[in-house]
């Protein structure tokens, strides 16, 4: 009876385990694009898989077997800071009452026509609303 208990214990432990390691690497998938050998990577440094409103966000995107002279990004607020060694860092200031959503679109296209292209959906998060989630 208690190996029943204890197996059943450890089936549901384990199984909320894997669940919730999958929603994680979700949220960092959101912010990868791969075709092929090709990738494109959104790493935002402080370590968030969010941008805050009226802030400067810096954001790198890295690039792998991509050529940054076919490399362009498309949204709002985005600043090219400078590309090195296949990174393209970057700033991201949204203003808050600009977006109808609290997701920024950044649009990305590469290639030699460019042929390649992807959109990607960030959330975007007040400092209240952080402030709020941390408590």
């Amino acid at each position: 009876m208690k190996k029943n208990l204890l197996l059943k214990s450890f089936i549901i432990l384990f199984t909320l385990t894997i669940f919730s390691c999958g929603k994680s690497e979700t949220k960092k998938k959101e912010l990868i694009y791969e075709n092929g050998k090709q990738k494109v990577e959104i790493q935002i440094p402080n370590g968030n898989d969010y941008l805050e409103y009226d802030k400067p966000n810096e954001t790198n995107f890295v690039l792998t077997n991509i050529e940054p002279n076919t490399f362009s990004v498309y949204g709002v607020g985005i600043r090219i800071i400078k590309i090195k060694d296949g990174t393209m860092k970057t700033e991201i200031k949204v203003p808050s009452n600009y977006l109808e959503t609290d997701t920024l679109s950044v649009r990305v296209r590469f290639g030699k026509k460019p042929e390649e292209k992807h959109e990607f959906n960030i959330p975007l998060k007040t400092a209240e609303q952080n402030t709020v989630s941390n408590n």
